[in-house]
Formats: structure tokens, C-alpha cells, sequence
């Protein structure tokens, strides 16, 4: 309780301070010629994240759709005490993701590297030199050639997930399937078997204590991690006072057990499996100053955190909007059923060259990005202080500034696709009447900082819905949410409400 007694303190403290600096904080915005969006004193615009009363998700979006200033290229706002810009004008993302990533390298997020040394040796938390290094000797993982190493692994798990369907769902009948829970199972199985080279037996062993310990490393349930998790991204300069940490102690022990064991008996034996901790233990033999044992543990902590979350999730949805589009379902399983017919065995090109698959899987993630917003820190270039937004606006961008961009307002906005809340997977096609541009679609992040493991993502939503629905029909039943409302307690996307669907074999 002492973390929170200093955190009320700190409160007290800023609120005081807020109240007095309130009108200055305003005019720095109008003086600059800038819209702005208002908030209460302390935490600005969050207050309704904060207070658990709205999704992270749902705040961008109405932060994006502000009725005073949706016309403006860019808006001023406050997290807590810090000035930051919310980017509207699509040609800003490209320059900011792409062109000019020099000038927007980093994340602002952090926690304290004392008390948790994982979280801040993550790819996703790095800074600078240190994150081109690690992503340098991590990107090798993730090539097309080393998925083609995972795909026959990814298929032994299928066949362990095409049995435990068939276990649970009764012959000629149906049955009402939680998928999130589904899905955890699954992702949690391809990522204990793809990356760390053990089999977590989530399937025959549902409260298997490696599938527990991974969901705690999402925790979006506990009201103290919440609040922890929001200041780590929004208050990041209070990480060092208040010891916020990213993954918590029980996480952090699991964690270091789980990888430091299997890299040991790896070392060991001596075998080669082409994955992920094969790759940490070349860098611990070759890249000792850079990759330290925190360093090492850090990488394959968030390859299992973004792993299970950005995959359980894209699968929930994609479920979801396949049970409430029948005819869209009926299309996807004429292909895999066709591809089934034609192929004497699946292999990686085959699969990956599914087009009418990868459209639905575009179009799940492009209404449900796991992550619904993007965030950079202003460095401007050599000689300069700011970052010129011209010719968009007269604003520059001065050092160390966050800049957002609000992916999920972005790829619902009918300006870029049409009826943005129906599930229309032909709009990726190939030959569509309105070409995608791909700028807009940044479920996966843009530009040199986007996901690394964004192709295993893709393939192992791909393969998990090529295992279900060749046999299975998916369709809605009275406990299936009628609308999907984002999960108040995580940055991430989840579902507030569990996704009950019916399993019907065919």
C-alpha cells in the first residue's frame, strides 16, 4: 500500500500545482494556434480511462471525433501533466512512421529499470542505439525462412487443437465455446512450442501452470495494475519514483524460471531447433555487453505477451464477426476446403498464398487493432529544437513531445473505408473498387518500429482458423454480445464481454 500512499501524495501535489498552471496550460495551446481538447486538472483527457468509465480504445476514438476540433489536422491535449499532440492528417503518419523516423524513434512508455529490468529491455520499451542493436539480432527470428522452420510446428499444434475440438464439441452436434478462452489455449501452445521449444499441453491441461502464468502477464482485471500500466504509458516520468513496473513480481520470477530452464537444457543438449531461444543463446555467446541475462528474458517475455494478446484477441474477433456474417464464413470455407482437395500436403507458400484468408484476417485487424493507438517522442533533428508540420500546419513540434496517432479512430473513419463497422473483408482485395492505402492500416504498427512478429501473428490466426472451420460451422447464441465494448481495465483491445459463440459440426 506504501506505492499508493506516495501516489495520492503525488496527486495531491500535481493537482495543486495543475490548479494554478490550468489557464497557462490552455494558453500555451491557443497561443500557439492549435485546437485543443480540454480536461479535468491531473489527468486531462484520460480521467474516464483512468476512472475505468471508458476503453483506451473508445477514448481515441472520441478524442479523434471531438465535435470542435475533427477538421483539425492535429490537436493539442494533456496526459496528466504533459503536453501532447494527437495527429490527424494522414500524410503526418508516413513522414512521422516512415520518412522521418529518425525525428520519431522512440516509445515515451517506461517503467523503473531497478525494479523491473525485464520490462525495460523489451524490444517494444527500448531507446536509440540500444533498440537498433536488439532489433538487428532479433529480425533474423521472424524471416519468411524461419517461419518456414515454425510451419511444420504450427501444424502439430493444430492437429493437438483439431482434437481437443473434436473432445469438446459432441458428434453431428454443437456446442456454446467461450473463444477467448479457446484462443488462449492455442496461442499459448504455438508460442510455448514455436519459440521456447516445450509443449505447454494447454489443450489436454486447461489450468496448465504455464498458460496461467502467461495470462497474468496480461492482467487486465486488477484495478492496481491498471492504474500502474496507464502511468507507465502516460506518466512515464513517475517510473523512477514510484517503482512502476510493466510485468509484476510474480511475473517476473515465472518469467526468468521459465526461459533461463529451457535455455539451460537447450545448452545442454546441444540441440538446434532454429528458434527463438536458439537465437537468444547465439546473442548471449557473441553479444554479451549488449544482450545480459535481463536483456535476454526481456525478449522472449514480450514475444509471449504480445504473442498471446495480439493473437487471442484478432482470433476472438475474427470469430466473432464470421459467426454474425454467414455468407462471408461459407466463402472462407470454400477456399480451405478447396485448398484441403488440391494440396497432397499443406505447405508454407500454399497456405500463405490463401487470398480470400488473408482478407479476412486484414479486415478483423483492421476493425479490432490490438493496440489502439500509436505513440512516438519528438527528437528533432541535428541543429534544430522542433519538427516542422508543414504544410499541414504552422505548428512545429518541440523536443521531446508525444506525438499520437489514433489507430483504431483512423481505420474507422468512413473517410478511408466506407461503412467502416461492417465487416467487409473484399475491400482488401486486389481488384476493389476503392484501392487500400496501406498507410492507414497500421494494426501492426508502420514504419522500422512496427511489430516484428507480426507475419508469425498472421500465420498463427491463419492456421487456427484453417483447423476450425473446415469442420465446424460457427454461428451466434443468445449469450453472444450483440455489439462489442471494449474492456475498460486494458490498453489493449479486449472484449468486455465474453464471446460466446456455437460450435456446430458439420
Amino acid at each position: 500500500m506504501a506505492i499508493f500512499g506516495v501516489i495520492l501524495w503525488a496527486i495531491l501535489v500535481i493537482l495543486i500545482l495543475y490548479g494554478v498552471l490550468k489557464k497557462y496550460l490552455k494558453n500555451y495551446w491557443t497561443s500557439k494556434g492549435v485546437s485543443y481538447i480540454a480536461g479535468p486538472p491531473l489527468i486531462g483527457v484520460l480521467k474516464d480511462a483512468v476512472l475505468t468509465r471508458t476503453s483506451f480504445g473508445q477514448l481515441f476514438i472520441d478524442m479523434y471525433n471531438h465535435p470542435k476540433t475533427r477538421n483539425d489536422p492535429v490537436t493539442g491535449f494533456y496526459f496528466f501533466h504533459k503536453a501532447c499532440l494527437l495527429i490527424r492528417q494522414p500524410e503526418l503518419f508516413k513522414r512521422m512512421l516512415v520518412k522521418d523516423f529518425a525525428q520519431f524513434p522512440d516509445r515515451r512508455m517506461a517503467a523503473d529499470p531497478e525494479s523491473d529490468p525485464i520490462g525495460m529491455n523489451t524490444l517494444v520499451n527500448v531507446k536509440g542505439e540500444t533498440w537498433r542493436n536488439i532489433r538487428n539480432h532479433i529480425t533474423p527470428v521472424f524471416t519468411v525462412h524461419k517461419l518456414k522452420n515454425f510451419f511444420p510446428l504450427l501444424i502439430e499444434v493444430c492437429q493437438d487443437f483439431e482434437a481437443k475440438l473434436a473432445e469438446d464439441i459432441p458428434s453431428q452436434g454443437s456446442v456454446e465455446i467461450n473463444v477467448k478462452d479457446l484462443a488462449g489455449l492455442y496461442t499459448v501452445e504455438t508460442i510455448a512450442t514455436c519459440a521456447f521449444g516445450v509443449k505447454a499441453n494447454c489443450f489436454h491441461n486447461p489450468q496448465s501452470d504455464f498458460l496461467e502464468k502467461a495470462k497474468r502477464v496480461v492482467d487486465p482485471t486488477d484495478f492496481k495494475r491498471v492504474i500502474e500500466l496507464a502511468a507507465c504509458f502516460f506518466f512515464p516520468e513517475l517510473a523512477g519514483v514510484l517503482k512502476l513496473k510493466f510485468y509484476s513480481k510474480e511475473t517476473d520470477e515465472f518469467l526468468r524460471s521459465a526461459i533461463l530452464d529451457v535455455m539451460g537444457e537447450r545448452e545442454k543438449s546441444g540441440e538446434k531447433r532454429h528458434d527463438l531461444i536458439d537465437a537468444l543463446i547465439t546473442m548471449k555467446n557473441t553479444q554479451k555487453e549488449i544482450f545480459h541475462t535481463d536483456a535476454l528474458i526481456a525478449q522472449a517475455a514480450v514475444f509471449l505477451a504480445a504473442g498471446y494478446e495480439t493473437s487471442s484477441s484478432v482470433l476472438s474477433f475474427a470469430l466473432y464477426e464470421l459467426a454474425r456474417n454467414q455468407e462471408i464464413q461459407e466463402k472462407l470455407r470454400r477456399e480451405l476446403l478447396e485448398h484441403q482437395e488440391t494440396q497432397k500436403e499443406m505447405t508454407y507458400d500454399s497456405f500463405t498464398n490463401l487470398e480470400y484468408l488473408h482478407m479476412v484476417f486484414q479486415e478483423t485487424l483492421r476493425m479490432y487493432p490490438s493496440v489502439p493507438f500509436l505513440e512516438r517522442t519528438c527528437q528533432p533533428a541535428e541543429g534544430h529544437d522542433s519538427y516542422s508540420l508543414e504544410p499541414y500546419h504552422k505548428f512545429s513540434i518541440p523536443r521531446g513531445m508525444p506525438i499520437y496517432i489514433p489507430v483504431i479512430a483512423v481505420q474507422r473513419n468512413p473517410m478511408f473505408f466506407p461503412n467502416p463497422l461492417t465487416f467487409h473483408p473484399e475491400r482488401f482485395a486486389a481488384d476493389a473498387d476503392t484501392p487500400i492505402d496501406y498507410n492507414l492500416v497500421m494494426g501492426f504498427g508502420h514504419g522500422p518500429r512496427n511489430c516484428l512478429g507480426s507475419r508469425f501473428g498472421m500465420l498463427q490466426v491463419k492456421m487456427a482458423l484453417a483447423t476450425i472451420l473446415p469442420k465446424y460451422r460457427v454461428s451466434v447464441c443468445k449469450r453472444t454480445p450483440e455489439t462489442i465494448v471494449f474492456n475498460k481495465k486494458s490498453v489493449p483491445l479486449f472484449s468486455e464481454d465474453p464471446i460466446i459463440l456455437n460450435f456446430t459440426e458439420i
